[in-house]
């Protein structure tokens, strides 16, 4: 396990992501939502219960959700889902380098959210 810094580029693209506001209704019913997917056919690809997809979408808007829970929405909803602690004192130091367009990376997937 290395202690050393956190490599520059990765660091850029944090601070980046930081600056995504995040999704007001949470990410997994707006993407859900966008994908015109309704909570059952959610549910049956996350093999769980609707009202369990309601509970969960709840959840995360008030931040009570697991990561596995997260995991598993995402990979139902072909998404990739990305956890990360940020450092504030880098973050502090160090002014992002790389511009990031937030319209064009809606979970990865390089596609405008008119597009996902």
């Amino acid at each position: 396990m290395s202690s050393g810094p956190i490599d520059k580029r990765l660091m850029n693209w944090f601070m980046q992501l930081k600056r995504v506001p995040a999704a007001g209704e949470g990410w997994i019913r707006t993407i859900r939502n966008q994908r015109g997917m309704q909570g059952k056919q959610l549910a049956k690809k996350m093999q769980v219960s609707a009202a369990r997809v309601s509970v969960l979408e709840r959840d995360e808007q008030r931040g009570a959700v697991t990561l596995k829970m997260m995991q598993k929405a995402a990979d139902a909803l072909d998404c990739d889902f990305v956890y990360a602690f940020v450092p504030r004192a880098a973050a502090q130091q160090d002014k992002p380098r790389v511009r990031l367009e937030v319209d064009t990376m809606q979970m990865g997937t390089g596609r405008k959210p008119d597009q996902l």
